[in-house]
């Protein structure tokens, strides 16, 4: 079966491997934007809008860095699969494979994560290292919480991508609401802005929903600004929403299997 999803995930890795140009736009563009975000992180804070926070300017550019970097890793386009599999009729055949589908997917996304963390990531990484400097973690200790809270956050997008995916079963085209559940997943994961920055009620808020454990929660850790105890806590937190989230989607998945509606036949 783990030989099944390997084949998988090699297959998708290969096939991500040989699209060059892709890779180039794909590098040019988070480049930018990186260049971009670190540029007013540091403009902000020579005006002292930030003098009073608790993230020193080195923190908040090294957050930056790792949230564009860690963003070009993280690739869940299960939503996307779903709805064009479906579209095409192509999700019927895929009910036939001897292994769980959404396995399948997972397995290709992953297969797409290793690409991206060659051809994406570790560039993005030189180039940040070569303009602002190493973005180093504040302690070997913050590296060693960090990579399991990664891993956790993943887990909980894909699984939020899957259960939006799950409505294209439901209806006919789902437009841009793949763009949507992305744009707030950015906004309120605190991708763009810590949410260290925002009211205290939005704060209050959030710590309720899964958005935040995505990305503050790791880059929080990194950067040394989640204590020890506050990382195994928000790592139990990740793991209790990755158990939520997976239950939803398995009553969801068993559901909308029984009531498939394939566009054009």
């Amino acid at each position: 079966m783990l030989q099944a999803y390997w084949y998988i995930t090699k297959m998708k890795l290969l096939t991500n491997l040989t699209y060059r140009f892709e890779v180039f736009t794909s590098v040019a563009t988070n480049l930018i934007l990186m260049l971009a975000s670190v540029f007013l992180w540091q403009t902000a804070y020579k005006g002292g809008a930030g003098a009073a926070e608790a993230l020193s300017l080195q923190d908040i550019t090294t957050y930056t860095i790792l949230s564009i970097t860690i963003s070009t890793i993280f690739v869940c386009d299960v939503q996307n699969t779903i709805y064009y599999k479906i579209r095409e009729g192509q999700i019927v055949t895929d009910f036939y494979r001897p292994i769980p589908l959404l396995a399948c997917y997972l397995a290709e996304d992953i297969g797409e994560m290793f690409s991206a963390l060659l051809n994406r990531a570790l560039p993005l990484v030189v180039f940040a290292s070569l303009f602002f400097g190493v973005p180093w973690p504040a302690s070997f200790r913050n590296f060693l919480l960090f990579l399991p809270s990664c891993l956790l956050s993943y887990a909980i997008l894909w699984l939020l991508s899957a259960l939006v995916g799950l409505i294209a079963f439901w209806v006919m085209e789902l437009g841009n609401m793949g763009n949507v559940k992305d744009s707030i997943v950015r906004i309120l994961s605190g991708s763009i802005v810590p949410l260290w920055f925002f009211p205290e009620s939005v704060q209050t808020v959030s710590k309720f929903l899964p958005f935040q454990y995505t990305y503050q929660t790791p880059l929080g850790i990194y950067i040394g600004n989640t204590s020890t105890s506050e990382a195994f806590t928000s790592m139990a937190v990740q793991a209790a929403w990755i158990g939520i989230l997976y239950l939803i989607l398995a009553a969801g998945w068993a559901r909308t299997k029984k009531k498939t509606l394939i566009q054009g036949g």
